[in-house]
C-alpha cells in the first residue's frame, strides 16, 4: 500500500436502506466496470434569480454507462484525451446511481477523468457543470460570491440532469430515478461545495470568530462580505437528496467552521500528505474533525499533492506536484478512484465492497474507529 486511510468502523445502519437502485451484480472497485464509459457535452440556463433575472447559463459534461459506442476517444475541449467514447449509446435498461462533481477553483468540469469515467464503467451516471466565473477559461466571479453560488451551481446540474436529460426523449431517459437521490464529489473549492450541498451550514458569525485569530485562510474575508450583502447570518444550501459525499483535498474550512456538524449522511474525506495548499493540518483533518455523522471516513494518500486528485498534470504538466517527490498520477488514480468507488458501493448496500475499505492489518495504514 502507498497510502494512509483513516476511517471508521462500519456502523450496522450505513444507510443502505436507501432506495438507490443498486445493482445486485458486485463489480471489484479496484478494476473497470462492464460498461463502456460515454459522454457529452450540454448546455443550459438556469433558473432565473434576482442576481440573474434571465438565468445564469452552464456547461455541464455527463457521463454514462453505454451499451454501444464509437471507437474514438473523446476529446475534451481539445485538453485531454480520456477513456469515454463518443456518440455513446446510454444503457438505461435499469435506473443508475449518480454522483456531481464539482471541479476546484479555477479548474474545469472534466478535470478529473480518472474518477468519473471509472464511475461510468461501474454504471454511474456522472454529471459536472462548469461553475461560471472559477475555470481554467473564465475566472472572474468573486470568492465571496462564488462560496454563495456553487452550491447552487451543484444542485442546478443534478435538476437538469432530472429535469431534461433523464426527461422523457432526453439523452439519459430511464437511467435516472428522480427518488434516488445522488452522492456529491468534489475537488478543493468543489470538496467545499460538496460538503455545504452535504448539509453544512454556513454560520457568518462562527466564521468571524474563527478568522478573528491571525491566520491567512484566502476565504474569511470574502465571506464575511458576500453573507452582509445577502443579509444572512446562517445559511443553509443542502440538498436532503444527497446520500454520501467524498470531499477530495477540501478548502473551506474557515467558512464551514460551525456547521460541519449538521451534515448527516455518510462522509470519505481525502487529502494528500505533501499537499502545500489545502494541507492535512490547517483543512482536511479539521473538517474531518468538526462532523459528527457515522459513517464517516478520512483518508490521507501517501506522497499525493493537492492536484493529484485531479487530470491536472496531463492538461498542464508543468505543476510542481507532476514531478517526484510527489505519487505519479499512475499510481495515486487508482487508489482514488478505487477508495472512493468502494465508499460509495458499500453506502448503497453493495457488501462485497466492504473488502476494499480501509484494512488496519494492512501494512502503511493509519487507523481510527469513529462511532
Amino acid at each position: 500500500m502507498v497510502y494512509i486511510l483513516l476511517a471508521c468502523a462500519m456502523p450496522e445502519d450505513t444507510g443502505a436502506g436507501l432506495d438507490t437502485g443498486a445493482d445486485p451484480t458486485f463489480y471489484p472497485p479496484d478494476a473497470p466496470g462492464p460498461f463502456i464509459a460515454g459522454t457529452e457535452e450540454a448546455s443550459f440556463v438556469g433558473a432565473s434569480t434576482v442576481a440573474d433575472p434571465e438565468g445564469l447559463a452552464y456547461t455541464v459534461q455527463v457521463w454514462f454507462p453505454a451499451s454501444e459506442a464509437d471507437t474514438d476517444p473523446y476529446r475534451y475541449d481539445d485538453l485531454l484525451e480520456g477513456a469515454a467514447r463518443e456518440d455513446g449509446v446510454p444503457d438505461c435498461s435499469a435506473p443508475r446511481p449518480v454522483l456531481v462533481f464539482s471541479h476546484g477553483n479555477g479548474g474545469v468540469r472534466y478535470q478529473s477523468i480518472f474518477l468519473t469515467e471509472h464511475l461510468a464503467t461501474h454504471g454511474w451516471v456522472v454529471v459536472a457543470p462548469d461553475h461560471p466565473g472559477n475555470t481554467l477559461f473564465d475566472d472572474s466571479s468573486s470568492r465571496g460570491e462564488l462560496t454563495l453560488r456553487r452550491p447552487v451551481d451543484a444542485v442546478a446540474a443534478y435538476d437538469w440532469l432530472v429535469d431534461v436529460a433523464a426527461a422523457p426523449g432526453g439523452l439519459l431517459e430511464g437511467c435516472v430515478d428522480p427518488d434516488a437521490g445522488y452522492a456529491i464529489a468534489g475537488h478543493s473549492f468543489g470538496g467545499y461545495t460538496t460538503l455545504v450541498v452535504a448539509g453544512a451550514t454556513l454560520d457568518a458569525a462562527a466564521s468571524a470568530e474563527w478568522c478573528a485569530t491571525p491566520s491567512d485562510e484566502w476565504l474569511c474575508d470574502d465571506f464575511a462580505g458576500a453573507m452582509a450583502e445577502a443579509g444572512e447570518t446562517l445559511l443553509h444550501l443542502g440538498d436532503p437528496r444527497v446520500w454520501a459525499a467524498v470531499p477530495m483535498a477540501p478548502a473551506g474550512y474557515e467558512v464551514l467552521v460551525g456547521g460541519l456538524a449538521d451534515i448527516a449522511v455518510p462522509m470519505m474525506v481525502m487529502g494528500g500528505s505533501l499537499d502545500t495548499i489545502t494541507t492535512m493540518e490547517g483543512q482536511v483533518t479539521p473538517i474531518y474533525s468538526d462532523l459528527a455523522v457515522a459513517p464517516r471516513f478520512l483518508g490521507e494518500v501517501e506522497g499525493a499533492g493537492h492536484f493529484t486528485f485531479s487530470d491536472a498534470c496531463t492538461i498542464l504538466p508543468t505543476y510542481d506536484e507532476c514531478s517526484p517527490p510527489f505519487l505519479s498520477a499512475t499510481v495515486a488514480h487508482p487508489i482514488i478512484a478505487t477508495a472512493t468507488t468502494a465508499f460509495l458501493q458499500w453506502v448503497r448496500g453493495e457488501e462485497q465492497a466492504e473488502a476494499w475499505l480501509p484494512d488496519p492489518a494492512e501494512a502503511r495504514w493509519r487507523w481510527t474507529e469513529q462511532r
